[in-house]
């Protein structure tokens, strides 16, 4: 739940609003923040699954 309030918010909105501020915005540049923070989204989970093996191997 954390994961995609982080994607949608912090990712998402943010870029969508600071491209969406740049000279000669362009829809498709401001519609490409949803795949990106798609992509975001799959880095952090694969970060935190690596992190969680480490951490149970550890112990």
């Amino acid at each position: 739940m954390i994961q995609g309030l982080i994607q949608t918010l912090l990712v998402r909105l943010l870029l969508a609003y600071y491209v969406s501020i740049q000279p000669h915005a362009s829809l498709t540049n401001i519609g490409l923040a949803a795949p990106t923070a798609t992509a975001f989204g799959i880095i952090l989970n694969i970060c935190f699954f690596f992190h969680l093996q480490k951490k149970l191997n550890a112990a």
